[in-house]
């Protein structure tokens, strides 16, 4: 690829990052050619989708300037032409006069279409709900997560806990699903730890993927919490487990566990 090509792609990727389109590939793409001392990038666009974010969404009610309006409704059929005579290429250092040009190509347009849509939005708005609450979803307790996972999951394995000497009182389940890399435990009359002083640390142990037991997270519990559910926070990718091992580590875990406190096992064969 010659000089003209590499600028001609960045530029491409460089407008495409600032109107948030590129894929995760584009993105690698645009960080290696970034790194090209003959890609220069120009921050006018950006700065200018900015200023008028922030002159517009900051005010719902003012809107876009009439006459800026006027003009973008006037130049409209440009960005539009069924049959455009030629191509046109719009380089960084052309978006200083971005406002200016009656011919800023698609990047331009795309950037006032957002804004026409949201004020098309604003204007429609009934009386009342100016400013609409959103609220997110409701976030399942961890309960209602196992549950969820137990109706859904075609693959669910589920195994019963066993404390060992020291902690024969325990008992617990543990349900599993391959296919979407979820997990909870269900743990009863498990001593209450001292996070300043030790933490409970599961390993799942998949011979298929390694050797050693893979990091399933840790947790602590506390002397009000009766039977816990504990969610599985697995950083890798299990594929077959063979069974599930709680140990109590040092506060944050251990990368690799010496296995001395072993607190519960459950095997799922």
């Amino acid at each position: 690829m010659n000089d003209h090509d590499i600028l001609d792609r960045f530029e491409e990727l460089e407008a495409g990052r600032i109107l948030g389109d590129l894929d995760s590939d584009e993105i690698k793409e645009w960080e290696k050619l970034s790194a090209d001392p003959r890609c220069k990038t120009d921050l006018s666009l950006e700065l200018t989708a900015a200023a008028l974010d922030a002159e517009f969404l900051g005010n719902q009610h003012a809107g876009l300037p009439e006459e800026l309006l006027k003009s973008l409704h006037e130049g409209m059929a440009e960005f539009v032409s069924p049959h455009p005579e030629k191509e046109v290429v719009i380089r960084p250092a052309a978006w200083q006069g971005l406002l200016a040009s009656p011919k800023t190509g698609w990047a331009i347009a795309a950037l006032f279409a957002v804004l026409l849509a949201a004020r098309s939005f604003v204007e429609k708005t009934p009386a009342g709900l100016e400013n609409p609450v959103v609220t997110a979803p409701d976030k399942l307790s961890p309960l209602e997560a196992r549950d969820s996972l137990i109706s859904e999951a075609g693959d669910l394995i589920k195994s019963k806990f066993g404390g060992t000497e020291d902690f024969k009182q325990m008992s617990g389940t543990v349900v599993w699903s391959d296919e979407l890399q979820e997990g909870y435990m269900s743990l009863t009359n498990l001593p209450a730890n001292d996070p300043d002083a030790n933490q409970y640390q599961l390993w799942i142990v998949d011979p298929d993927r390694d050797e050693k037991p893979v990091d399933g997270g840790v947790f602590d519990i506390s002397a009000s919490d009766g039977t816990a559910i504990i969610p599985i926070r697995n950083p890798l990718v299990v594929t077959r487990p063979q069974a599930f091992v709680i140990t109590l580590e040092q506060p944050g875990g251990v990368v690799v566990s010496k296995q001395e406190v072993v607190v519960a096992l459950a095997k799922t064969s």
